[in-house]
């Protein structure tokens, strides 16, 4: 994944009355900085490595300051923490980069005093997030207690406030990313755009492309090179690739027979044991039986896991999806949806007559808007 194996030298050694500075020599990688209030505590450094937490040093505060040494081979996304306690941080770090933190109080009032530029900007990013985040779970507080009032008008305009969050937030990000091209934050920031089946792959290939060779030569960069190509198989502008799968019936359907009979065909990836699917198949029902017989098709792609066919027969059934199916029951490892690059759902693509995608992930009101335009065309 995005934490690469690393030598570790771990230091604990500490003269009495005389605290560790520079002229420690031990470790090509230094934290060091001042803990205010923090004097008695451990503070730890370490990575994930498998899976598991790896550690790399760690420290006791005496008059409030520390230092951690240690070998690091790569840039690293290191974990800082008090044992023991909620107190924890990420911080980036280069080899042979020496950091000083000025920590007040906790972890995560940590601020940066001296730091390479891909430390700094990383940081920023993680303020970015961390922002996006309180914002995120003072929505899901609302949207839970307007779902629990049944408040219908309240829950679309929570809605409509999410998506207008998550779309400022990834603008943020890419702008970010966009102005340290010359350091790993760039790469950073787009192996996380990149896991989002909505982002805007054509603009992540070119921030991509004008990345410094070291740069792209990362393991951060180098996996979001791989979900970026595989994602723009099937971009806004792109033919959607052709494919066969078998049906409920048994048969063996291709999605360009079904185009044949389409105006609009939108290809809608799901699965039954997918909440968010079955949230919005009552929505699509409805756009269905509205515009199907304008030139409206739709081919459900299902995600359902092996020996699961009951399940998926009885949710098309409950959820009256009386449209096309076809599913492989290889949960996520189904070949059209790898095929697809699909790694969330639900995820839609809606095609025009000629099998060009013409948008993507549209929910309710945007997906029937698209829908009306297209079938005008």
């Amino acid at each position: 994944m995005i934490f690469a194996a690393a030598s570790v030298l771990i230091l604990f050694a500490a003269c009495k009355g005389e605290k560790k500075h520079s002229a420690d020599t031990r470790g090509n990688t230094r934290i060091s900085g001042i803990y205010k209030n923090g004097k008695g505590k451990v503070i730890m450094a370490g990575k994930a490595d498998r899976g598991r937490f790896k550690e790399l040093a760690k420290d006791s505060i005496e008059d409030e300051r520390f230092l951690l040494a240690f070998d690091l081979q790569r840039p690293e996304v290191l974990y800082l923490q008090v044992p023991r306690t909620m107190d924890n941080n990420i911080l980036f770090v280069e080899p042979g980069e020496t950091v000083e933190l000025e920590i007040n109080g906790d972890l995560q009032h940590m601020k940066i005093v001296k730091g390479s530029a891909a430390t700094r900007s990383f940081a920023r990013m993680m303020d970015i997030i961390n922002e996006y985040r309180k914002k995120e779970k003072e929505l899901e507080a609302a949207f839970k207690e307007a779902t629990r009032k049944g408040d219908q008008s309240r829950i679309e305009q929570l809605r409509k406030q999410y998506f207008a969050l998550q779309d400022e937030k990834k603008a943020k990000l890419i702008r970010l990313a966009e102005e340290n091209k010359d350091n790993y934050t760039a790469a950073f920031i787009l192996q996380v755009l990149s896991a989002d089946p909505e982002a805007d792959f054509v603009r992540l290939k070119k921030l991509y492309d004008s990345l410094p060779p070291e740069i792209k030569n990362s393991d951060f960069a180098k996996e979001a090179r791989q979900n970026i190509e595989t994602n723009l198989i099937t971009a806004i502008g792109k033919k959607a690739p052709d494919f066969k799968g078998p049906t409920p019936e048994g048969d063996t359907l291709r999605m360009s027979d079904v185009l044949k009979k389409s105006k609009v065909l939108v290809l809608d990836f799901w699965a039954s044991w997918c909440r968010p699917c079955r949230a919005e198949n009552p929505y699509v029902v409805e756009i269905y039986n509205k515009y199907h017989d304008k030139g409206l098709n739709i081919l459900g792609i299902s995600l359902d896991k092996p020996n699961a066919r009951d399940k998926w027969l009885k949710a098309i059934k409950d959820d009256q999806l009386n449209w096309y199916h076809v599913s492989y029951l290889k949960y996520w490892q189904d070949p059209i949806a790898r095929q697809y690059g699909i790694r969330s759902i639900p995820t839609t693509l809606i095609l025009d007559k000629n099998g060009v995608i013409r948008a993507k992930n549209l929910r309710r009101e945007k997906l029937e808007a698209k829908i009306k335009e297209l079938l005008n065309e």
